[in-house]
């Protein structure tokens, strides 16, 4: 893709963009975007496997770009998205941590600091601030990207947005391992400490990044792993915290829902991910006003109507997958979760399971978008 010169493509983002603030108003319909949910539900890689893309950003680069190119058709609503996918170890990597990368698995880490000693760092965005570990390799791998669009050798309708910022109590469990979730109960003191410093690695990386890429702080371009993404106008942070969904509920009060909200103040609202069962913290995430939007990482697991009402009283609007029912057609799918999100009152970003042939495609987004008109919402 790189050898090749492309037109400027801004009316196409300007449609595009035209599109989704009128869904953030409540004036259009919902949107959708065919696509795999994250790259832990199909193959890691197309040319360059994980040994090659950490160690390599031109790699790494080649690699998205690969796997982009069915988004650049633009037939559904996401925008086409470009991200360094360095994993969930990014932001530990800049306190120096060894992380492990295989040909064909995510990073994981293999230095653990212990909670004491976290909470007890002098100065935990000193890494961030200088690229240690492998937020040098993203801001690297950026820069390549940032200077081919500007050379014209990439579509200008492929769009940047921040990397893998998992959230503070994520953080926490990734940088001390198990030994947060004893210290909740033993030591609860330094579990808040390794909490402020989690949430000072979360502010300073999400910071750097959204303003190397030239975000503003109160909206964002977000695609949370897919190929193509959307536009957020009045949120300015994804947050993930898949941890959370381990410990009960007055635990989540205490640890997490603090430090999500201090984390989330300075970009307006938030974007919410996590993984698991949990209907107290989700229930708890839908009634946070400074959560604009939810995502579920295993929404096969509750009940789809019950999620839909929670979203529809809270006015939380729902993103992500949801897998059609083995028995009914695509068609039908797109009746039923559209009958039941307007039932409910809920907005919905609905990733579909990938189309291959175009005109179905194009007929899809059809059915979609007119199932879920502003008019027919209010019949």
């Amino acid at each position: 893709m790189s050898g090749k010169s492309f037109p400027s493509q801004d009316e196409f983002l300007r449609t595009k963009f035209r599109f989704f603030e009128d869904f953030w108003k409540g004036e259009g319909p919902y949107p959708i975007l065919f696509a795999k949910p994250h790259l832990a539900k199909g193959k890691n890689y197309l040319l360059h496997d994980l040994e090659e893309q950490h160690r390599d950003p031109a790699k790494l680069l080649e690699e998205v770009l690969a796997a982009v190119e069915p988004a650049l058709e633009g037939i559904d609503d996401g925008i086409p998205a470009f991200r360094a996918d360095l994993g969930t170890t990014l932001f530990p990597s800049s306190l120096g941590l060894r992380i492990e990368v295989r040909k064909e698995t995510h990073p994981w880490m293999i230095d653990h600091l212990s909670l004491e000693s976290y909470g007890s760092l002098p100065d935990v965005e000193r890494g961030i601030r200088e690229g240690v570990g492998e937020i040098g390799h993203a801001v690297r791998c950026y820069q390549l990207f940032l200077n081919a669009k500007k050379e014209g050798h990439l579509p200008s309708s492929i769009l940047p947005y921040v990397p893998d910022n998992q959230g503070v109590f994520d953080l926490t469990h990734i940088i001390v391992g198990t030994e947060v979730f004893t210290a909740l109960i033993d030591t609860p003191e330094i579990a808040h400490q390794a909490q402020e410093q989690s949430l000072k690695l979360y502010l300073s990386g999400t910071r750097l990044f959204k303003s190397f890429l030239g975000e503003k702080d109160a909206s964002m371009f977000h695609a949370h792993g897919m190929i193509s993404g959307v536009w957020f106008p009045h949120t300015g942070a994804r947050i993930s915290e898949d941890s959370c969904s381990l410990i009960s509920e007055d635990m989540i009060r205490e640890f997490c829902l603090p430090y999500i909200r201090e984390a989330l103040k300075p970009f307006g609202r938030g974007f919410l991910h996590f993984c698991g069962r949990h209907e107290r913290f989700l229930k708890m995430a839908c009634e946070e006003s400074l959560i604009s939007t939810l995502n579920l990482g295993n929404p096969e697991l509750y009940d789809l109507g019950e999620v839909f009402r929670l979203c529809g009283s809270t006015g939380t609007v729902y993103f992500g997958h949801i897998d059609p029912l083995p028995s009914e057609t695509l068609e039908e799918y797109l009746e039923r979760i559209a009958d039941l999100a307007l039932r409910s009152n809920a907005k919905v970003i609905l990733v579909a399971p990938p189309v291959e042939d175009r005109e179905r495609k194009r007929l899809l987004v059809d059915l979609w978008h007119r199932l879920t008109l502003p008019r027919r919402r209010k019949s």
